[in-house]
């Protein structure tokens, strides 16, 4: 089952379904940075996560992780990285837009905002790869993570 929202709202998520990354460039273009994300995507190794690109528009592209370790092969986790244009710089933000969380015997105990969302790990090793291949076209880029 996969989750948009849990409980009275924002608050009540998982924490780690708020991590982002959010960069703010002047030398890259918005479709230098989405594309980068194709490749940041293929480049990532996960032993448990599978990352796939899905659509892509002119703002942003939405990615999907299968957990390698369930034997469902629906996608567990989908985000988005989404790119804004203003005068002179660009700014890209990812974006947790679907997931599902953990459950065990003991899930019904445990509050919500305490889980652990599948396919982090996976989301995650795509935010490290994708912040240095920005980093690296662009060293003056500001990059900064919340919420995990």
């Amino acid at each position: 089952m996969a989750l948009q929202s849990v409980g009275s709202g924002w608050e009540a998520r998982p924490l780690q379904s708020k991590a982002s990354m959010s960069v703010a460039t002047g030398a890259l273009s918005a479709t230098q940075v989405l594309d980068m994300v194709s490749q940041a995507v293929a480049e990532v190794e996960d032993e448990s996560g599978w990352l796939r690109v899905g659509e892509r528009s002119a703002n942003k592209v939405s990615v999907s992780i299968r957990d390698m370790t369930r034997e469902s092969s629906e996608p567990v986790l989908f985000f988005d990285v989404e790119v804004d244009r203003a005068v002179g710089r660009v700014t890209v933000r990812t974006l947790i837009t679907s997931y599902v969380v953990k459950s065990s015997g003991m899930s019904a105990l445990v509050p919500m905002a305490k889980r652990r969302v599948v396919g982090f790990n996976a989301y995650r090793a795509f935010m490290d790869r994708y912040a240095r291949m920005l980093s690296k076209a662009d060293p003056a880029a500001n990059v900064s993570f919340s919420g995990d």
